[in-house]
């Protein structure tokens, strides 16, 4: 559990902060929460948080001087060095106003808390099945009830260090990290099985619908292959600062930069 983050590097380790970990962590404490009350409600409300347009803002949250760099790539919400489709990007109201797209339903109607942050409507349907999937993992964690495992893909750096980011299973990984597991059986989906659910994404990335093996095992030592390095949309220099990102965040300075309680 430890080498787990999320897609924006809020970690699911012990010494991390994951917003959907707050939010079970405060439900823990008292039942009769309202969620407007809430550290996970005020962390999306927050202006900062709000003014979220691309992956780099959302890093960098607590980092001035690294938000506002404007001589690198910005990448969309949804997008990484290395490709598109691993994270069902791009998207984001931003780029939708951008582009000239429409990608606020992609993950159902109005399913995305991040797609525009503090929008009440999807916080609401997390809070809600959130909730509701910690009382069935209380009673017993059997995680083929949830119909699979959690899937992760892997960063993996020069040294043979690891972290591993949640493909799918984010909920599942925030109950079970505050309830203190340790250990939880992960899979690495093939490049093949994530290329065959792209098939059916109505995705708006411009890339070719096939996902390589290296947008799911993504190797520093393999950067000048990452797509927006090869296609010289940034250098490599750029990429890699968002690759060490998920090694040296994991959201605690950033709940710790907004001034909000950390709740764990």
């Amino acid at each position: 559990m430890e080498l787990i983050t999320n897609e924006f590097a809020f970690s699911f380790a012990s010494d991390g902060w994951n917003y959907f970990r707050a939010l079970v962590a405060e439900y823990e404490k008292n039942s009769n929460i309202a969620l407007e009350d809430t550290t996970f409600f005020r962390f999306f409300q927050h202006e900062r948080v709000r003014s979220v347009r691309y992956l780099n803002d959302l890093l960098f949250l607590h980092d001035p001087n690294g938000r506002s760099r404007n001589d690198g790539y910005k990448f969309y919400l949804g997008t990484y060095p290395w490709g598109d489709h691993v994270a069902g990007g791009p998207w984001g109201h931003h780029y939708d106003q951008v582009e000239g797209k429409t990608t606020r339903d992609l993950y159902g109607y109005r399913r995305n808390p991040w797609y525009q942050p503090g929008d009440r409507y999807p916080l609401e349907i997390e809070w809600n099945e959130t909730i509701q999937l910690y009382h069935s993992i209380t009673r017993g964690y059997l995680p083929l009830r949830c119909g699979h495992l959690p899937e992760v893909t892997l960063l993996v750096r020069r040294n043979g260090e690891i972290r591993a980011i949640r493909y799918n299973g984010q909920h599942r990984l925030a109950v079970l990290s505050l309830l203190g597991y340790k250990k939880v059986t992960a899979l690495v989906p093939s490049a093949s099985s994530i290329s065959d659910d792209l098939a059916s994404w109505p995705t708006v990335s411009t890339l070719p619908k096939v996902v390589h093996q290296r947008e799911v095992v993504v190797r520093e030592a393999e950067v000048e292959d990452w797509y927006y390095v090869k296609e010289g949309l940034c250098t490599p220099e750029q990429a890699l600062e968002i690759f060490h990102a998920f090694f040296e965040l994991n959201g605690r300075e950033r709940i710790t930069h907004l001034g909000l309680p950390s709740v764990y």
